[in-house]
């Protein structure tokens, strides 16, 4: 009885024992299909999923004139923008977000005639090349009108992932002021990250530059980028196996850029700017080719620029975002590209300018006084023969007996010539040497890239310079003599015509050899026409503006040679610490005495009072004193193409006693220096110093 009692709960035990059996059989043999079956490609499929570093952009540092004036700054732009990360929390509903996002911003879109359709496609392809690459926000627009902004506010729980953000776009509040000083900014290019990546390891600088990144290409904006950039954040995106964003994390926030305050004051900039091209315009009248000019001020016991103008002037506004193909070539392709920096990059013939140089050697060289007077006339260079390799005195004249403050007041070709030729016969490099020491024909060193070097000529830099083209010319030439008369004696009938040959050949090599000294002896050799040109600026002299300012400078502080620079201080946009002061760097002291930098100074002088070659320009101004030198410098030799075209150069310093500021300036093919540039330095004098 009991056991009847019992078998059914022995069935039914049985039957749990089964289904356990059964379960466990069967989680057994799943667990096995994960694990071992399909192990690898779980495996494969869970290394998918992995944790992406993302970098975010930092907004970018003020550039700031030395009393505060905003000249480049970063501002918000509001820009319609798409979160793959967020939109992949819709379930699976992403494409429908897109689509509604399409029909919102048809009436926004750039192009207008495009169904929503196809701007869904557009949305879609942006997804695809930059958001699955990168990890980052999609932008969709880029300055989203106000209209759509309050769209996307309204219809927020309809676009998951969608939304209006500040991005930073670079502008320059003063447009033109100062444009290639100040430089611009674009995406950098892939060339360029391994370039500035390199250049930042070298430097210990752990930043590392990416697609996407901002990056000055000129001027302030470039040669200080490391301090503008501001750091990148970083961000940390899960990705899953298919290589899409789940979920991101934010690690470090970008820091901003530094302020970068510069020596330039932006109201001496603007009226040296306005002048010099009022005077370009005006001067077009007489001579149509004077399109650019440069000027530059110097701060003469420091090295600060003060002011620093290109003609034709940029502005930097215009090079961000798509330029159009019209644009590219007026800043960059032209004869007169913009984005050209004529006051460091343009490489000129002093004219007249140099003949304090020549003065102070032949000074220093005791081959003249500064009371020693000479007849202002070809004759006393020498005989017919050495008068025929001088330069007649400008525009006919004849001043008299002169010396060395006449000599320079009244700009005399001869006097230069007489003294320049005697320190070139005495000691042939010390002309280049002064010069050198002065900072012509050197790299002045300045805080902003790209400046040209220019040349002080000499006997041994002109050896250098020529002697091993014509060396290769004279062995090029020797060769194929060689090579053709081994073709011609190979095919000689007999031993009489190998005989004519030889001797021809011999007749050839002869022949060039003569000509190949003929040419050592013309090009390569100093001549005496290399002194008198030289002597006066002409010949292979070529410097930039900011070289010829630094020189002057120089010639009135006690012959300290500074090194100029433009950013003045580097400061912490936040806690307003000055973490970085360029101070005055001295460079040289030049070994030509006090007393002789004074007897220049008192020469310089006499240019701008009496009946020197400026002294018209500042007698409406009683309160200038100081002094300057004019120059016509001729752009080519005569006979040649710009044999009769002349830039107009002018250089200058205030006050007399205890002087503060130096100028140098030209306006190309623009005739007398005292006739054009010499006006721009008036009005920057004028503005600096508070005269009426």
């Amino acid at each position: 009885m009991e056991e009847r009692k019992r078998q059914p709960y022995r069935k039914r035990l049985a039957g749990f024992s089964a289904v356990v059996v059964l379960l466990f059989l069967i989680l057994g043999f799943r667990l096995w299909y994960l694990q071992i079956a399909k192990g690898d490609y779980y495996s494969e499929l869970a290394a998918g999923n992995v944790m992406k570093t993302v970098t975010t952009s930092a907004v970018r540092g003020e550039i700031v004139d030395k009393n505060g004036v905003v000249l480049a700054r970063s501002i918000p732009k509001f820009a319609l923008t798409l979160d793959w990360t967020d939109l992949q929390k819709t379930n699976g509903d992403w494409k429908n977000v897109v689509k509604t996002l399409a029909g919102y911003i048809k009436p926004y879109w750039p192009y207008p005639n495009q169904s929503a359709d196809l701007i869904t496609e557009d949305i879609l392809v942006m997804i695809r090349n930059q958001q699955w690459e990168s990890y980052q926000t999609v932008v969709i627009l880029e300055d989203a009108p106000s209209q759509l902004q309050a769209v996307i506010a309204e219809h927020s729980n309809e676009l998951p992932g969608v939304s209006i953000e500040a991005i930073a776009e670079r502008v320059y509040p003063q447009k033109t002021l100062l444009g290639q000083v100040l430089g611009y900014v674009r995406e950098i290019s892939e060339d360029e990250i391994i370039q500035f990546n390199e250049q930042a390891e070298a430097n210990g600088d752990t930043y590392e530059y990416t697609q996407g990144d901002l990056v000055g290409k000129m001027g302030v904006e470039k040669s200080y980028d490391t301090w503008l950039r501001g750091n990148h954040g970083v961000e940390l995106v899960n990705v899953d196996s298919k290589a899409r964003p789940v979920d991101k994390e934010i690690v470090k926030e970008a820091e901003p850029g530094k302020t970068l305050q510069l020596t330039i004051d932006s109201k001496l900039q603007r009226v040296m700017e306005d002048e010099l091209d009022k005077v370009i315009k005006s001067i077009q009248k007489k001579h149509p080719d004077a399109q650019a000019g440069a000027a530059v001020i110097l701060n003469v016991k420091t090295g600060q620029v003060l002011a620093m103008a290109s003609h034709p002037y940029m502005d930097p506004n215009d090079l961000t975002g798509i330029i159009s193909e019209e644009t590219a070539t007026r800043y960059f392709s032209s004869e007169d590209a913009a984005s050209f920096n004529r006051a460091i990059m343009g490489l000129y013939p002093p004219g007249s300018t140099f003949k304090m140089i020549t003065a102070m050697a032949a000074l220093e060289a005791g081959v003249v006084s500064p009371n020693d007077y000479f007849a202002d006339s070809m004759s006393s260079l020498g005989p017919l023969e050495v008068q025929k390799q001088g330069i007649a005195e400008w525009g006919g004249n004849n001043f008299g007996r002169v010396n060395l403050y006449s000599g320079l007041a009244h700009s005399s070709n001869i006097y230069f010539q007489i003294i320049g030729r005697r320190v070139f016969d005495k000691d042939p490099e010390l002309i280049k040497k002064i010069a050198n020491e002065f900072g012509l024909g050197v790299a002045s060193g300045i805080d902003i890239p790209s400046e040209g070097t220019g040349i002080a000529p000499s006997p041994s830099w002109k050896k250098e310079y020529f002697k091993p083209y014509y060396d290769r010319k004279h062995t090029e030439n020797l060769q194929e003599i060689e090579d053709k008369y081994t073709e011609l004696l190979a095919k000689a009938k007999d031993q009489d015509e190998k005989d004519a040959l030889l001797l021809q050949k011999d007749n050839e090599i002869t022949l060039e050899d003569q000509d190949y000294q003929g040419k050592i002896d013309f090009y390569v050799n100093w001549r005496l026409f290399d002194s008198f040109n030289n002597s006066i600026g002409q010949g292979y002299n070529s410097y930039s503006l900011i070289q010829l300012a630094n020189y002057v400078a120089t010639i009135v502080n006690g012959g300290n040679h500074y090194r100029p620079y433009v950013v003045d201080k580097i400061i912490d946009p936040v806690s307003g610490e000055i973490l970085q002061q360029n101070k005055p760097q001295l460079l040289n002291k030049v070994s030509v005495s006090q007393q002789n930098l004074n007897e220049i100074k008192k020469a310089m002088a006499a240019v701008t009072s009496g009946e020197g070659t400026a002294a018209w320009l500042f007698r409406d101004v009683p309160e200038f004193t100081g002094g300057g030198k004019t120059g016509t410098a001729q752009i080519g030799s005569k006979g040649t193409s710009g044999g009769d075209n002349y830039n107009g150069m002018f250089v200058a310093f205030a006050p007399y006693d205890n002087p503060e500021i130096a100028f140098a300036g030209v306006v190309e093919y623009g005739g007398h220096g005292s006739e054009t540039a010499g006006y721009v330095a008036k009005a920057a004098f004028k503005q600096y110093f508070g005269w009426k």
